[in-house]
């Protein structure tokens, strides 16, 4: 008998081990061009990426197809920045396809871990996914920006579903626009530094 509980606690702690395992961040890590197998997931979620070549760095989803996706990343040189994937109209992702010249890395990051806009006034640089509180009433939200190229932001009501277009712009720019009811996620498309504030 004590045997037999022994032998259920310790089945149990390797299933509650392999889904923890199953949760947990993963990174992959590469150079130049490579594809990226992954367990195939409709699933939104976060991938950060880093690269550290000079020339372009493209990554694209892979669909359970076969088929190319979403485009997620197109710079050049060294990069750093966190994308949401999975995003409205997809067929869910089995694979990365990555165009690169130099080292990177790909990690695959739950929605929980995008980067909290608590606070009226947020900034950073590059690509960032923004949580926040469902907003509520009428919001606005101020944008500016100091790069040479897209600055692009949309807000998501619901994850996975259509979003809205806050800012598509080039170079340096100042405005402001709607922040839609019930914004929870906003995403940041850019190569320069950027400030959002919400009023």
């Amino acid at each position: 008998m004590f045997r037999r509980m022994l032998a259920v606690l310790a089945l149990t702690a390797a299933a509650l081990t392999t889904t923890a395992a199953a949760h947990a961040d993963t990174t992959y890590r590469g150079e130049g061009d490579d594809v990226v197998r992954i367990h195939a997931t409709k699933k939104p979620g976060l991938i950060r990426f880093t690269h550290d070549g000079e020339s372009n760095f493209i990554v694209h989803t892979v669909d359970p197809r076969g088929r190319a996706g979403e485009y997620l990343v197109n710079e050049i040189g060294p990069y750093t920045g966190t994308v949401l994937y999975n995003d409205y109209g997809t067929r869910g992702t089995s694979g990365l396809e990555i165009k690169a010249d130099g080292f990177w890395t790909a990690t695959f990051l739950p929605l929980s871990k995008a980067r909290c806009w608590c606070s009226a006034t947020i900034r950073g640089t590059g690509d960032q996914v923004l949580k926040l509180s469902p907003t509520r009433g009428l919001h606005t939200v101020r944008g500016a920006y100091n790069g040479e190229s897209n600055f692009i932001v949309h807000a998501h009501t619901r994850i996975g579903s259509y979003s809205d277009l806050l800012f598509n712009e080039i170079g340096r720019y100042r405005g402001k626009a709607l922040l839609p009811v019930g914004t929870r996620l906003v995403t940041v498309h850019a190569d320069g530094a950027w400030t959002l504030t919400r009023n």
